[in-house]
């Protein structure tokens, strides 16, 4: 086989395929247009589930940052808290050392709290014997009048022996202006093991809301130090009257007092702003640093591509199950009106019967199932006596409305889905009866005669006064290939032979097979 000739056959059987799905789109709008639709659907939540993962990478984003913030402000604390501890610690030694005791006061002081000279936001310095009365100060004054037995950082270390440093709740200072400060103390076990003082550093508080100040969390976020019993010491945006303000019992706060960190969505149970919360203890220290930007601020890019790509998808999507259910109504419109030139083109435009074309099609059709069944096939040709001369005398107005009339009758008549009625051409008529032996033809031709002398439409030209019919009856079971028109054939002499016996009549002939007739191996299957 050449290669032009499978080029061929293959744009054939391309051109089949494209053919028979274009038919069935046609015919089943429904499944594109639902199909166009879920792909459509599935298009905006492709889109819809897109955007929940970018509000996720958004919310982990403000997540990240936020705990690198507690780190950062977590790892200062620690050190410098490390610092202060050293301090105090290095100051207890020395006033357990008998020769502290001996040195002058000034000397004494040095050797107390000379480390911490320099040491930004630390206000002073004391050291406070078992009665809370300062016996040392680092300013070198005097605070006769001064009891600190009342402070809870001088209360704690008084009942525990091995406490370590305390960081106390935040109190205005008595010895420097009042300013808000909190107490750093150590306690000072005496040689016998009781309670002999304790050694306080003052902290302001402004030390904590300077590392704040560069922090950047958003027009509505905040950030706090607390303590782990929910002691407000420090937040952003700053309120002085917050500071000493326990929190523990507000939503948001309890679980950050239960561990050591974590992160997680809340609303403020003052403002009703919804932040996320990201915590993170002072090893080592009594102290929790949260970092809580707003949800709002968080998502605030991400809204803003929503607001554009949201409605983008959903008008795509929209677009896209439109369009389909369109191109589906469009194909099932083409298709039937295909259909309809179709039928149209083989079908009289007059009588509203199939016409010649079609008979052709059909005799060969039926010719060649008849002969593979073994049945009978008969054939009806059909004319309208004397009807030049009704078409001369009445008009041809008056003429098609016979035609008409004789073709209503004719279908009337022959009601089987199997046989066919078409016209002939003029005023001649032709009816193929499938599986119909001789005496049903004859029968059926009769009734057609009869019927349509029924119908008595005046004809003034015609020996019967009315108007009527000639039907010739031609039967036989094929045997041969080919021969449907040769069945036509003699189903026209038959006619003939009607009409020369006087008209309004019918005559049959029945024979075994046929002989070949040249149309058929022009149309259909007919050549062998």
């Amino acid at each position: 086989m050449t290669v032009p000739s499978l080029l061929r056959r293959a744009f054939a059987a391309a051109r089949a395929g494209y053919v028979a799905t274009f038919r069935w789109l046609g015919q089943h709008p429904f499944a594109i247009g639902t199909s166009g639709t879920l792909v459509g659907i599935a298009i905006v939540a492709l889109a819809f589930v897109g955007f929940s993962q970018q509000r996720e990478q958004a919310l982990q984003n403000s997540r990240q940052t936020s705990a690198m913030l507690a780190s950062l402000i977590t790892t200062h604390l620690e050190t410098n808290l490390g610092l202060y501890d050293l301090m105090l610690s290095d100051a207890i030694d020395a006033i357990r050392d008998p020769r502290t005791a001996s040195l002058p006061a000034d000397l004494r002081r040095k050797v107390l709290f000379g480390r911490l000279a320099g040491v930004l936001y630390i206000d002073g310095a004391l050291y406070v014997d078992a009665h809370g009365h300062i016996v040392d100060a680092q300013d070198g004054r005097d605070y006769p009048n001064v009891n600190l037995s009342d402070r809870d950082y001088f209360r704690v270390q008084e009942r525990s022996r091995s406490l370590g440093m305390y960081l106390s709740d935040p109190f205005r200072s008595r010895v420097n202006e009042g300013q808000y400060s909190i107490g750093l103390s150590r306690r000072i076990n005496d040689y016998e093991g009781g309670f002999g003082g304790v050694v306080v550093l003052t902290l302001r508080l402004a030390y904590f809301q300077h590392l704040f100040d560069r922090l950047e969390v958003g027009k509505r976020g905040n950030v706090f130090i607390m303590l782990d019993d929910g002691t407000l010491l420090a937040r952003k945006p700053y309120s002085d009257y917050d500071v000493g303000t326990n929190l523990a019992s507000q939503r948001q706060i309890a679980p950050m007092l239960k561990s050591t960190s974590g992160s997680f969505i809340s609303r403020d149970d003052e403002d009703g702003t919804e932040r996320i919360y990201t915590y993170q203890r002072v090893p080592h220290a009594s102290l929790i640093v949260v970092v809580a930007p707003a949800l709002d601020d968080a998502l605030e890019r991400w809204r803003a591509r929503i607001a554009i790509y949201e409605p983008t998808s959903i008008a795509f999507g929209v677009f896209v199950a439109l369009s389909s259910w369109l191109l589906a109504f469009g194909l099932r419109a083409r298709l039937r009106a295909e259909s309809e030139l179709e039928r149209l083109s083989v079908t009289d435009a007059l009588t509203g019967l199939s016409n010649r074309r079609a008979l052709d099609l059909r005799l060969v059709e039926e010719w060649q199932r008849a002969r593979r069944a073994g049945q009978a096939l008969s054939i009806l040709f059909i004319d309208i006596d004397r009807f030049k001369l009704f078409n001369d005398f009445y008009g041809h107005a008056a003429g098609d409305e016979v035609l008409a009339a004789v073709a209503h009758a004719i279908g009337a008549t022959v009601q089987r889905a199997t046989d066919m009625v078409a016209r002939y051409g003029g005023e001649e008529f032709a009816v193929v009866l499938s599986s119909t032996s001789a005496d049903g033809a004859w029968k059926i031709a009769q009734q057609i005669r009869e019927n349509v002398a029924a119908l008595g439409i005046a004809h003034g030209h015609s020996e019967h006064g009315s108007v009527t019919v000639s039907v010739g009856c031609a039967t036989c079971t094929p045997r041969e290939a080919t021969g449907a028109h040769a069945l036509l054939r003699a189903a026209d002499e038959a006619l003939y032979a009607a009409k020369e016996a006087g008209r309004n009549q019918v005559k049959a002939t029945v024979f075994e097979g046929a002989p070949p007739d040249p149309r058929d191996s022009l149309i259909g299957n007919g050549a062998t």
